[in-house]
């Protein structure tokens, strides 16, 4: 079995398949963008693809031409893994499954997600072809979004306590 991890190898043509701008089939509108960044293929997404991210893809490996991955939300515990297998015309299909649906050994073992694990959630992403990189996605993978919406709740938090003050 062939594994690439994105922190270890970064730009190789297995991972080709899956970088650029996707509209994802998961709900309307939802857009990915992944991007090689100092080693490792980062993947955040937005739900409306014009706003900012509401997550992100992470610890992407590719085993065998699939891409295998975690997810989680920036605001909410919705977490999860992902694999995507490229089908026709190049384009990744596969699907999501989120913890609560999941043993530990499943979740940490990727050889296990597979089409046959039952509650997986069918998804393809579709590539953009002639699209800028969205602001949000620029900001996630110049200032590393997750520490900025941190910084951006502490802060409201902190006016909306000195409000009450």
């Amino acid at each position: 079995m062939r594994m690439i991890d994105s922190e270890q190898v970064a730009g190789t043509a297995e991972f080709h398949p899956f970088e650029g701008m996707r509209l994802t089939t998961k709900s309307p509108g939802d857009m990915a963008c992944a991007k090689f960044i100092n080693g490792k293929l980062l993947i955040p997404y937005s739900r409306d693809g014009i706003g900012k991210p509401i997550g992100h893809y992470y610890d992407c490996k590719v085993i065998e031409g699939t891409l295998h991955c975690r997810f989680e939300h920036f605001d909410s515990a919705h977490a999860g893994v992902l694999f995507l297998s490229v089908g026709p015309n190049h384009t990744p299909r596969g699907g999501p499954w989120t913890n609560q649906h999941l043993t530990e050994a499943d979740r940490q073992d990727c050889s296990r997600w597979t089409k046959s694990l039952p509650r997986m959630k069918p998804v393809v992403w579709v590539r953009i072809l002639k699209q800028a990189i969205p602001v949000w996605a620029e900001k996630y993978f110049q200032e590393g979004w997750p520490k900025k919406i941190d910084f951006e709740n502490a802060l409201q938090a902190q006016q909306f306590t000195l409000g009450f003050l």
